[in-house]
């Protein structure tokens, strides 16, 4: 069986190009299609993935590649989980979640749209469906990188992986270089505290006899647990922000802390089970959610920060580096990096509805006005520079090589996995069922 770049991209972007039809409750398969170790492949996963490569245009010929690619997925979640080193905090997921979400609403059309199009009545059900396939998707994702670290191309490398594969290879669609300036609403004091309070309330209704559980279910904004009455289980120090497992692990049995900060708003625990080094606990976040006014005062002081820019008398380099509140792009003169691709040009489906209004009319150099957006989990105040704009085209080694260099050091990753895989078989529980039993595939799966 060929493995080519397109299913090997496939593989590896398995959130972007087949969540849909993954987690789609419409026509629901039940049966099995292969179980390895503690992870299960079903029929409709199969089944779904293949129907979505015959509506994105990719010539497939049946069902076993997808399976194939699904049970290499299985065995790096099965290695990871049981990897010590492999951690996957929930605030990860929740950001990944935030941004897959944003991006189903691009491409749909409105939040409503995707939540009917994926067959439930609620955000919060969606999410909390969701949440499962995103984490496993992450743990694959870290258990790769640790398999395949290090790996990179020469220049020849690439000039040769794009002779033998040209035709294979996408066209590059209209991509953009962006910079940003954020400043986050300063919250007033009394606003803070009305959410303190509330907290404060809730913590005291519980002591007096109250269901964390149903409060949590009732206030909570956490995405990730309010439908579960605000559980998590098996929490290990890292899972959260250091904030929380600073509270967290420092609770007695069935104690509800004190209101405490993170970056996402304020928070209440109770611990249920303390295990060893893991524990059960209920949570309620309640997040700061700035006023008009707030926002008002904030969008005047960008606003002000961007007629500096333009008449010449601060340069954008250095307006983000004395106002940006974004910490991970105020030193590099406030550059965005796609997290996907690694380099500095995203497409218009991978920004939000806001920056991609922004950009319209924009040449290079020209700044947006400023808008109100959200931001890492947060309502933030923000001015969008344009640095570049290339449109589509045929990729080709001048223009594309950073492209060309990282599917060269896929398919040379492909290999190094692929040995790694051989290597966990025997070690492995796998179990083909029946439907697939004629599937040729490269590798004896069930040879263990």
């Amino acid at each position: 069986m060929k493995y080519t770049v397109l299913l090997l991209t496939l593989f590896m972007c398995s959130i972007a190009q087949g969540l849909f039809a993954q987690t789609h409750k419409a026509n629901k398969i039940e049966g099995i299609a292969a179980v390895v170790g503690d992870e299960i492949v079903l029929d409709s996963d199969v089944e779904r993935d293949f129907q979505t490569a015959k509506l994105q245009g990719m010539e497939v010929k049946d069902r076993c590649e997808f399976l194939n690619n699904m049970l290499l997925e299985k065995v790096l979640i099965d290695r990871a989980k049981q990897d010590t080193l492999v951690v996957v905090t929930n605030d990860e997921v929740q950001r990944t979640l935030k941004g897959q979400i944003e991006r189903f609403t691009q491409q749909i059309g409105s939040e409503k749209a995707v939540i009917d199009y994926f067959g439930f009545k609620t955000k919060a059900e969606l999410e909390n469906e969701l949440q499962y396939y995103i984490r496993d998707n992450i743990y694959a994702r870290e258990k790769r990188e640790r398999v395949v670290s290090g790996l990179d191309a020469t220049p020849e490398e690439v000039r040769m992986f794009f002779e033998e594969h040209k035709t294979e290879l996408p066209d590059v669609k209209d991509e953009y270089s962006i910079s940003h300036i954020i400043l986050y609403p300063e919250i007033d004091p009394e606003n803070e505290q009305k959410v303190i309070d509330e907290l404060k309330q809730i913590k005291k209704d519980v002591e007096e006899g109250s269901s964390f559980a149903t409060k949590a279910i009732l206030y909570s904004e956490d995405p990730g647990s309010a439908t579960n009455g605000g559980q998590y289980l098996k929490v290990k120090r890292g899972m959260m922000v250091k904030e929380f497992d600073a509270v967290a692990f420092n609770l007695d049995e069935g104690q509800v802390s004190e209101p405490f900060k993170t970056d996402f708003g304020y928070h209440i625990i109770q611990l249920e089970k303390r295990k060893g080094q893991e524990l059960d606990l209920r949570h309620i976040l309640i997040t700061l959610k700035p006023t008009d006014e707030e926002i008002a005062k904030t969008k005047h002081k960008l606003d002000s920060i961007r007629i500096l820019i333009n008449e010449g008398k601060m340069s954008f380099k250095d307006a983000a580096l004395r106002f940006s509140d974004d910490k991970m792009t105020k030193y590099n003169e406030g550059n965005l990096m796609n997290p996907q691709t690694g380099e500095d040009r995203f497409e218009r489906a991978q920004m939000s509805a806001n920056v991609s209004s922004a950009l319209v009319g924009l040449n290079d150099g020209d700044i947006s006005p400023v808008f109100v957006d959200e931001y890492e989990n947060k309502k933030v105040v923000r001015l969008i520079r344009m640095n570049g704009f290339y449109p589509e085209h045929k990729i080709n080694f001048e223009q594309d090589y950073s492209s060309l260099k990282r599917f060269t050091i896929r398919f040379k990753e492909q290999n190094v996995l692929m040995d790694w895989v051989k290597k966990q078989i025997p070690e492995t529980f796998v179990k083909i069922g029946e439907d697939y039993k004629d599937c040729k595939f490269d590798l004896n799966w069930e040879n263990n």
